[in-house]
């Protein structure tokens, strides 16, 4: 059912917002609006959210943590804040220390695999590079290159070229020169695609090659260490105790929500008085109106009728919950209309048992849905679980266990072997759920005060006569043999005269309450046209609606007959079972049947009993509230 709300509003001086907001609003199922309604100049409250940044780090925090949310939270909001930032720091200075020591790590194996072709260069290289007259440079260049110089310039008295190694590819080297000539030298070199290796930052006092990479791979082992004793750190070794920190994230967390809740807030001009206005429950609506009585730093006020259109929050015992997943999906109600889901509960889990009877099916289908409502917290999970336990009913009066109908006596009938008794049977049902729905039409209309949908509608009082008497008469045609009597004929045809001049009747029904009545701008040949077609569309509704119940006869017997194919091709010359055979032949029977029997009925649901008194349409309740414990 639809939950009843009343508009409140709760006022107060600025200072006193913090108090409103910890102790009645993030207390109690609101849904703040804003307030452009009031009287006078009013503004808006647009300070930013001083949480805003820490709560993104109290967000990282606890999925790192996965902890659990904590509702007790016995910890000071500036020592919580205090407390995220300064995790926050530790963890970020670890994670600085690890990209410090990788960059590290990479640039010293860079360095060895440039020093291994020069290992055997049995010279400091830092007095090489660093002497006075001579200049010396180290590195690489292509064979091809290498092969010009020894071609052309090996006998040039100004250079002098030391070979360290060579492959395919490179030859790596060392040439010195006169200092007056560096610069043609380099010029030289360059134009062979010499490429100078970087030394400076690698010189240490012992630069002899060799000993440069020993000390290097020393230094590779100890980084290692290091690195790999700061990846395994747990977080609580970073930041401190967890739990403390887990408390603390919380606490950021109901912090940015309370100052979140002051946008909503219309301060007066000069901003010394502020407001909250909004939607609450009307039993906690007078809780609160009690407990705001008694406070002298706030003005409760509980409103009468007003022009917004309330939210809609709907309240049914834990099994009917499970089915609000379906209502969502059409739409909420609107508020005033009748809540859909209790009826939607029972006729979604009747008609699927219906379609789906079989004690074994019903069973793994029940089990299945068991699992994904308490361990993967599915919403689909509890709806399944209950129409499987309906499949198991059903299965038990069809006398069917795995498909098996010799094991089960059945307790109503079988469908294969009264084919016709099950397809009138589910055309009765959905007669029965026509009327109902027709019926819950007229009780919404009567009670949102829409007359001539009320008497006039083809949902209405006018449409449930002439379907109750077009019944009657196939009923006595079909069963009795009878004819159709004149006092039949005019019962049935005159309710659908005021179904087809609805409109007319009605602008005749306001002509005298209606201050400005409107005018009909159709002329008699469009209002002909326009009823003819009205007529047949409701005509053919009727029709339609009623004949796709046959459906659900005709699952059931298809059900049967699928599985009954199952075990012809389980059956072995022999007279045994293949149990391979009848184990696939069940999952597949259960996994199409039960997947097109899911959404038969949710259509069956959704277009020929909602359509005819369900508008759906309503806004959901987003309440304020924070959960915490607070003891």
């Amino acid at each position: 059912m639809v939950e009843k709300m009343k508009y409140i509003s709760i006022t107060g001086h600025i200072s006193d917002m913090n108090h409103v907001v910890s102790r009645y609003i993030s207390r109690y199922d609101i849904q703040l609006e804003d307030a452009p309604h009031l009287p006078g100049r009013i503004e808006p409250f647009t300070t930013v959210n001083p949480y805003s940044k820490t709560l993104e780090k109290a967000n990282n925090f606890l999925s790192l943590l996965e902890a659990p949310p904590v509702l007790h939270l016995p910890i000071r909001g500036a020592v919580a804040v205090n407390l995220v930032e300064s995790a926050h720091e530790a963890f970020e200075n670890r994670g600085d220390n690890l990209r410090k020591m990788e960059d590290e790590l990479q640039s010293i194996k860079t360095n060895i695999h440039r020093l291994e072709p020069f290992c055997d260069l049995d010279a400091p290289l830092a007095e090489l590079v660093k002497m006075e007259f001579i200049h010396c440079r180290i590195g690489r260049m292509p064979i091809d290159n290498y092969r010009q110089y020894t071609a052309f310039l090996q006998d040039d008295e100004k250079i002098i070229l030391h070979i360290c190694k060579r492959n395919n590819e490179y030859a790596w080297v060392v040439y010195f020169t006169p200092r007056v000539h560096r610069d043609t030298v380099d010029a030289i070199f360059s134009s062979m695609n010499f490429e100078a290796m970087p030394i400076f930052g690698m010189l240490k006092e012992n630069s002899y090659p060799l000993a440069m990479i020993v000390y290097l791979k020393e230094r590779i082992s100890v980084l290692e260490k290091e690195v790999q004793t700061l990846t395994h750190q747990s977080l609580a070794d970073t930041v401190g105790s967890t739990a403390r920190l887990a408390i603390a994230c919380g606490k950021v967390q109901v912090l940015y929500r309370s100052f979140a809740i002051k946008k909503h807030a219309a301060l007066s001009q000069g901003k010394r008085i502020f407001v909250f206005v909004g939607w609450m429950p009307e039993r906690d609506a007078k809780v609160l109106e009690s407990e705001v009585y008694h406070d002298d730093l706030a003005v409760f006020t509980r409103y009468g009728e007003t022009k917004d259109t309330p939210p809609i929050r709907l309240i049914n015992p834990p099994i009917i919950r499970q089915f609000e997943f379906f209502t969502k999906l059409y739409g909420l109600p609107l508020y005033g209309e009748v809540d859909p889901t209790p009826l939607l509960a029972v006729t979604y889990t009747l008609l699927f048992g219906l379609m789906f009877g079989d004690v074994g099916h019903g069973l793994v289908l029940g089990l299945f849905g068991l699992y994904m409502h308490i361990v993967m917290k599915k919403p689909l999970g509890g709806i399944l679980a209950v129409v499987g336990i309906s499949a198991m009913i059903f299965g038990f009066l069809y006398g069917s266990i795995f498909g098996f109908e010799d094991i089960l006596p059945a307790l109503w009938r079988r469908p294969m072997t009264d084919i016709a008794g099950t397809l009138l049977f589910a055309v009765g049902v959905g007669v029965g759920l026509i009327f109902l729905s027709m019926s819950l039409h007229i009780y919404n209309a009567a009670k949102q005060g829409r007359i001539s949908d009320l008497l006039f509608g083809a949902n209405g009082v006018a449409g449930l006569l002439f379907y109750t008497a077009v019944l009657w008469l196939a009923f006595r045609a079909l069963f009795w043999g009878q004819g159709f009597t004149p006092m039949v004929v005019v019962l049935a045809i005159l309710p659908l005269i005021f179904v087809a001049f609805k409109h007319p009747i009605t602008r005749l029904m306001n002509r005298g309450i209606d201050k400005e009545p409107t005018q009909s701008k159709e002329t008699p040949w469009m209002f002909v046209f326009n009823t003819i077609i009205g007529l047949f569309e409701t005509l053919l509704s009727y029709a339609t609606n009623t004949i796709s119940f046959v459906r659900v006869g005709a699952f059931a017997i298809s059900h049967a007959g699928m599985m009954h194919v199952v075990l012809q091709l389980s059956q072995t010359a022999a007279g045994s079972r293949n149990l391979v055979v009848l184990l696939l032949g069940n999952i597949v029977v259960m996994v199409i049947e039960g997947l097109l029997i899911g959404i038969q009925v949710l259509r069956l649901d959704f277009y020929e009993i909602f359509s005819r008194f369900y508008t759906g349409g309503g806004r959901g309740f987003i309440s304020s509230r924070i959960e915490t414990n607070r003891e």
